[in-house]
This record gives C-alpha cells, sequence and structure tokens, in this order.
C-alpha cells in the first residue's frame, strides 16, 4: 500500500512541474509587394546575427532557473529571405557583385519573461540596423520595435512568438516601403 502512495505523489509531483517550450517558431508574415517600384536594378543583401546571446525567448521567474529558448530556424535568415522575397517582387534583381549592397543587422531579437507577485510580464524588444551603399552613397538606418504586455496567466509560447513575428513583421515591411533606401537603390 506503500509503494503504491509514494509512486503516486511521485507521479503527481513530477507532472506538476511548470513546462517550457524547446524552440520558438519564427516566420514573417509581409504581403505581397508591387511590382514596379524598380526596373532593371540588382542588389545584393547579406544577414549578420550581431546578437549576444541566440536565445529568442528568456524565462525569468523568482527562485526558479533562467530558462533560455532558440529560435527553431535563424532569425536573420528569416529576416533576410523576407527582404528579399519583397524585393524580388518589387521588381529588383538579386546578385552577389551588385552595385548596391545591403547588409542586415540583427542586433536584438528577445522576449523576457517574468512575474511579480500576481502578474506575468513580457517585454519583446527588436531592432534591425540596415546598411546600404550604392557608389559613394551609403544610407544606415535603424529599425526598433518594442513591445510590454502584461496577464494573471502565463502567456502562451503561441502569444509570445506572435509578439515576435509581428515586429520582425512590421520591421521588414518598413524596410521594403522605405523611401530613403528607394532613392539610394535607384540612384535618385
Amino acid at each position: 500500500m506503500n509503494k503504491i502512495v509514494l509512486l503516486t505523489c511521485v507521479l503527481l509531483l513530477t507532472g506538476c512541474g511548470v513546462k517550457y517550450p524547446e524552440t520558438a517558431n519564427l516566420k514573417l508574415i509581409v504581403p505581397g509587394q508591387s511590382a514596379e517600384v524598380y526596373t532593371d536594378l540588382t542588389v545584393s543583401i547579406n544577414g549578420l546575427d550581431a546578437r549576444k546571446n541566440t536565445e529568442v525567448i528568456v524565462y525569468e521567474m523568482k527562485d526558479e532557473p533562467v530558462v533560455k529558448v532558440p529560435s527553431l530556424n535563424s532569425p536573420i535568415t528569416i529576416i533576410t529571405e523576407g527582404i528579399l522575397g519583397g524585393m524580388r517582387e518589387q521588381g529588383l534583381q538579386i546578385e552577389v557583385d551588385a552595385p548596391v549592397s545591403i547588409d542586415a543587422e540583427l542586433n536584438q531579437l528577445l522576449v523576457t519573461v517574468s512575474k511579480s507577485k500576481t502578474l506575468y510580464n513580457f517585454q519583446a524588444v527588436c531592432q534591425i540596423t540596415l546598411k546600404a551603399m550604392n557608389d559613394k552613397n551609403s544610407f544606415t538606418k535603424t529599425y526598433n520595435r518594442k513591445d510590454d504586455r502584461k496577464s494573471i496567466l502565463r502567456p502562451k509560447v503561441t502569444e509570445i512568438e506572435n509578439m515576435l513575428n509581428d515586429q520582425l513583421s512590421n520591421i521588414v515591411i518598413q524596410i521594403l516601403s522605405d523611401m530613403d533606401l528607394r532613392e539610394l537603390i535607384t540612384g535618385g
């Protein structure tokens, strides 16, 4: 009898621990682009992940070890593919030795989840620096997104992923519609 009670207690206690995701699934949602923006122009695009750490979600709960969750796919690859796809739809040709060079540098991409006495706090930060060069003209711009949310319940991983996906998508859309970048690319 004691063995059954002990086994039941062990099973109940091991099942009560908080489950954390192993990876976060990031993906962009970028609407179709107008094909009439560029004609007969080529660019090269490179991506650099300049973040200090590879995780995209960090759980920092009192009296618990910090849990770090990486992305399922490389965030900088997702970003550069989104920019490439959008620019192709706008009429640009992509070539390695193009006269216009664009570098996308991912500086920050992180959601930090913590808990005060009664509320879960989750803060998302995303920062991408775009550097473009056309002959002797250059362009550098930093795109930032921040989002702070609070909840009585622990946020689901899908909610956190959506925060990051929305931030990344908004930045890529902003890059694709940036008039300063368009001017540099066209040489105007």
